[in-house]
C-alpha cells in the first residue's frame, strides 16, 4: 500500500551518546549546566546523530502553500487573492523566510499544495497541487481520503530531498488564508479545549472576526465530532493540505534520522498529529518559537516541550524556525569546540 511508509517506526536516538554529551559539559570550567539550554539542545543533536561532533548543516526549509475553504466564512486576515503575491514574493527573494534562509545559507523550496488560484508555472516553484483549496470544513471534510494521502507524500517527498542533498535539519513553513482557523479546529477537536480559549488573531483580524472565528471553529467540531478516534481522519476533516505536509514531513524526519525544528501555531498543531501517531517522534523535534496564538500553549502541555524563542511572531512561513535555526547551530559548535581544563 502506498501508505505503508505512514506507520514505519521513528529511529532511535542514542542514550549513551547523549549521556557522553552531558558528561562534556559537566567537565566544562563554570557552573554545571551554566550554558542552560544551549546544553540541552547540544545533547538532543548528539543524541539523534549518534556523535560527538553534530552539525545543524546543510538544513533545508520546504514551505507549502494552501488556501482553505473556510476562508470565505470571514475569519481570514489575508484572502486567496493575496496567497499567490505571497508565493511569488518567496519564489523571488524578496519575503520575509527567503530574505532569513539566505543569510543563513539554507537550502530553500517553494511548494503549492492547493491556492484557490493557481499561480501557474513559475521559476523555482514545486507544483504538487491537490486541489484549489480545501473544502469548507463545517459541513464536508476539509478533503478525501485520497488528498489526504497525497499531502502526507508531499511532506515526505520534501524530506527525502533534503536528505538526499545532504542535510542534518529540516524547517518546514507554510502559507495560506484560513490557516489558523483549521489549525484551532485541530488543536480543539485532538485535545478537547473550547474554541473560545484557541481562537487567536491569525493574520490580523478584528475582535469581531475572532468571535466570528471561535463560532465557525465550534460549528466544525460539533460536525464532524464523532469521527474524533482517528486522528487521522481528525486531520482529513479539519486539516489543511499544508498541516497534513507537515505531518507527513516530521514523520519522515523521524524515520530517517533527521532533526526538525517547528515553526509556530499551525506547524505545531502538525507536529501535534505526528507525535499522536508516532509517540516518541518528540525527540525529533525543536520548537522554534512560541507564536502570538494562544493555541499553541495546550499543544506545548501535551508534548512536555517548550519553545526555543518567544518573540510574538505570527507570520508563518518558518520565520520563526528560521530565527532559532542560529542557536541550534552555536549550541553544536560548542559541544564540538569547548574543552574542559587542563588537569
Amino acid at each position: 500500500m502506498f501508505t505503508s511508509w505512514l506507520h514505519q517506526p521513528v529511529k532511535t536516538v542514542s542514550k549513551p551518546m547523549a549521556m557522553a554529551a552531558q558528561d562534556h559539559f559537566a567537565r566544562l570550567s563554570g557552573p554545571p549546566g551554566a550554558l542552560g539550554a544551549l546544553e540541552e539542545i547540544a545533547v538532543r543533536m548528539a543524541a539523534m546523530s549518534q556523535r560527538m561532533d553534530p552539525e545543524a548543516d546543510p538544513a533545508q526549509i520546504t514551505l507549502f502553500f494552501a488556501d482553505h475553504g473556510v476562508a470565505h466564512a470571514g475569519v481570514a486576515g489575508i484572502s486567496e487573492d493575496v496567497t499567490p503575491m505571497w508565493l511569488r514574493n518567496c519564489l523571488r527573494g524578496t519575503s520575509a523566510s527567503a530574505v532569513m534562509a539566505r543569510s543563513l545559507g539554507l537550502r530553500y523550496e517553494v511548494v503549492d499544495l492547493g491556492l484557490a488560484r493557481d499561480p501557474g508555472p513559475l521559476p523555482g516553484l514545486i507544483q504538487q497541487r491537490i486541489g484549489p483549496g480545501t473544502t469548507d470544513f463545517r459541513t464536508t471534510p476539509a478533503m478525501s481520503e485520497q488528498q489526504l494521502f497525497a499531502a502526507l507524500g508531499a511532506g515526505r517527498d520534501a524530506v527525502l530531498r533534503a536528505d538526499q542533498a545532504g542535510c542534518r535539519l529540516f524547517i518546514g513553513g507554510e502559507a495560506g488564508s484560513g490557516r489558523t482557523t483549521s489549525a484551532g479546529a485541530l488543536v480543539c477537536a485532538l485535545l478537547g479545549i473550547p474554541p473560545e480559549s484557541i481562537a487567536g488573531p491569525g493574520s490580523g483580524i478584528s475582535p469581531e472576526a475572532l468571535a466570528v472565528k471561535a463560532q465557525v471553529i465550534q460549528e466544525a467540531v460539533d460536525h464532524h465530532a464523532r469521527f474524533f478516534s482517528n486522528p487521522l481522519d481528525v486531520l482529513r476533516r479539519l486539516g489543511g493540505y499544508e498541516t497534513v505536509a507537515l505531518c507527513g514531513a516530521y514523520i519522515t524526519c523521524g524515520q530517517v534520522g533527521m532533526a526538525a525544528v517547528v515553526d509556530g501555531f499551525c506547524s505545531s498543531v502538525a507536529a501535534l498529529v505526528a507525535a499522536t501517531l508516532h509517540p516518541t517522534l518528540n525527540n525529533w523535534l525543536f520548537f522554534g518559537h512560541h507564536a502570538a496564538e494562544p493555541g499553541q500553549y495546550p499543544i506545548f502541555r501535551s508534548l512536555n516541550s517548550r519553545p526555543l524563542l518567544h518573540l510574538d511572531m505570527r507570520l508563518g512561513e518558518g520565520t520563526g524556525a528560521l530565527a532559532a535555526f542560529p542557536i541550534i547551530r552555536a549550541a553544536c559548535s560548542l559541544l564540538k569546540h569547548t574543552l574542559p581544563p587542563p588537569q
